[in-house]
């Protein structure tokens, strides 16, 4: 769920927020439309299936079984975890427990906490989300130690990385139609969710698909210009979606 979509109390690291899961399972309902898969969710849960008795699941397989895709606006896709039941569960709730739990989305790692980018020399912001207002009771949870446990290195480098790709992301594809934005979006998915091996190290890949899918986006978005007739093209346009040269 985006922060933006939330109702939010921001927090600091010193905070002690009163918080402790009754396993009742009330934050995996009433899910539809709300929670983002990200491509590293996709390569932990692939990894978390293949240990678990699907030993060729690939991160496009995850998507395929566990998620509907969805735009948001500008045309940027991504992909919602399923829902099931009259209540909207999540896909992964059985018998009233998380059956992916030691792989389970950020998300829902952070839940009920989330962050947004820092300001000032901060990395990141920390919010309490108010939207199940009935969490917050019984046990005490000091901020910065709900963080170190959830939040760790890799999806820390992750997240940092993803605010700065998504826009340039984003800004390429906004004015792009037809067969153009078509081929944008499966170049997203390659690239996003795609071309990955599961037994490599997570970042490495993301940082190389992520050079490539914005060189390709770069160069669709080059020719849509040049087939645009100049009136209707943005001012800035040229500045803005210079492509990337492909290195040797």
């Amino acid at each position: 769920m985006a922060v933006e979509e939330l109702v939010l109390r921001k927090l600091r690291p010193k905070d002690v927020v009163p918080f402790q899961c009754s396993q009742c399972g009330a934050c995996c309902r009433n899910l539809r439309g709300q929670l983002m898969l990200e491509s590293l969710d996709a390569y932990r849960l692939a990894n978390y299936f293949r240990a678990h008795g699907c030993p060729d699941m690939e991160m496009v397989d995850v998507i395929d079984a566990y998620t509907d895709p969805s735009l948001l606006p500008g045309n940027y896709p991504i992909f919602l975890v399923r829902v099931q039941g009259p209540d909207d569960a999540c896909v992964f709730l059985k018998e009233g427990a998380c059956s992916v739990y030691p792989a389970r989305p950020r998300a829902c790692r952070l839940y009920p906490f989330t962050v947004d980018i820092g300001v000032r020399g901060h990395d990141f912001n920390w919010y309490q989300c108010m939207d199940r207002p009935f969490h917050f009771s019984g046990g005490k949870v000091l901020v910065k130690d709900w963080f170190y446990r959830n939040f760790s290195k890799e999806e820390r480098a992750f997240v940092l990385q993803e605010w700065k790709n998504v826009p340039e992301i984003g800004n390429l594809i906004r004015d792009l139609d037809g067969s153009a934005l078509d081929a944008a979006h499966l170049d997203i998915l390659l690239m996003r969710y795609t071309y990955f091996d599961q037994e490599q190290p997570f970042l490495p890949q993301y940082e190389r698909n992520t050079e490539e899918l914005l060189r390709r986006l770069g160069q669709l978005r080059s020719a849509a210009e040049r087939e645009t007739p100049y009136a209707q093209k943005r001012p800035s346009d040229g500045d803005r979606t210079t492509a990337p040269e492909e290195k040797e």
